[in-house]
């Protein structure tokens, strides 16, 4: 009788730790994921979703997503029904999450809130920083190298974002003779507002758009090729969405951003505050180069962007 006791146990404990985590033997359980908009906008949404989806596959881990979380009373109503499914590690997918963990995390002492561009931070908070300012500038210097009417466009969600502060210094450090015209959008995600804009801004002669938003910049750049001009991408590498008129794209790679996140907190090493992540041609870099860029453009970008790389200065 006790051999029969014992051969079960241990078919029970095979069981238990074949269905339940397999072979993760870290602090990592299961993983939620919040986001203020949705996983369909083909850039910083799906960025995330797609992260996670790496998580899991990785990590062995359930994900639990939520779009369009956007007030902290949503926001601790998802969170405690993660809590209840196993989640201890919880991202949310934008600034406004700093306010909304900050309102909620000393009620959830054993969960590991990650948001992303904010300052907000405690124990158990981190902020995930992308500094754009850099991306934004190569992109710039590129645009002001290709443009053949001097009139360049930017549509921004917001006037403050400083990959667009960098992409208008990158422009006038190249040829202080082309103008920049800039409109904002005061959205990441209203197209309408942004197409409106864009419209606004081929009135201007502008051969080349930078549609730094989330909601919008893929029907900008779809329209761009229509009107045959050309686009720089944003977020994601976006060449295949048109490579005769993309030149190149402002990338943060969220995906990777996401796993090497989970990977940290799953070996106990994530650290709480403030995480920047700059322009180092791993998170954060110059997409592929469109079809429209000569390959001595080419080579004096890679010069650049290596000097840069070897020194941190962007300029000579």
């Amino acid at each position: 009788m006790k051999k029969l006791l014992i051969f079960i146990l241990l078919a029970t404990s095979f069981l238990l730790v074949s269905c339940g985590q397999v072979f993760n033997t870290g602090q990592l359980n299961n993983v939620g994921l919040l986001l203020d908009g949705t996983i369909h906008d083909e850039t910083w949404g799906k960025g995330a979703y797609l992260g996670a989806l790496e998580i899991k596959e990785e990590q062995n881990v359930s994900i639990l997503t939520r779009e369009n979380v956007t007030t902290s009373r949503e926001t601790e109503e998802q969170v405690k029904d993660m809590k209840r499914q196993g989640v201890n590690l919880v991202f949310g997918h934008g600034s406004d999450f700093g306010t909304h963990f900050n309102d909620i995390n000393e009620t959830y002492p054993g969960l590991h809130f990650v948001y992303f561009n904010g300052n907000t931070f405690d124990r158990n908070i981190t902020s995930i920083h992308f500094d754009g300012y850099e991306m934004g500038y190569f992109a710039g210097v590129l645009s002001a190298k290709v443009t053949k009417t001097n009139e360049i466009g930017i549509v921004s969600a917001f006037q403050s974002q400083p990959e667009v502060q960098g992409f208008f210094e990158g422009v006038k450090d190249t040829n202080s003779n082309i103008k920049v015209h800039i409109r904002s959008v005061f959205d990441w995600y209203d197209q309408q507002r942004a197409m409106l804009l864009f419209n606004d801004l081929l009135k201007e002669n502008i051969d080349i758009v930078y549609p730094a938003g989330d909601g919008f910049n893929i029907p900008i750049i779809l329209e761009a090729k229509k009107q045959d001009i050309y686009a720089i991408g944003y977020v994601s590498d976006q060449y295949e969405v048109a490579p005769g008129t993309v030149l190149t794209s402002t990338v943060q790679d969220i995906e990777k951003i996401y796993v090497d996140i989970a990977n940290q907190y799953d070996e106990g090493e994530l650290p709480s505050g403030v995480i920047h992540y700059g322009f180092d041609d791993e998170y954060i870099y110059l997409g592929k180069y469109g079809e429209a860029v000569s390959d001595r453009v080419k080579r004096e970008m890679d010069e650049l962007i290596e000097r840069y790389l070897e020194t941190g200065r962007l300029k000579k």
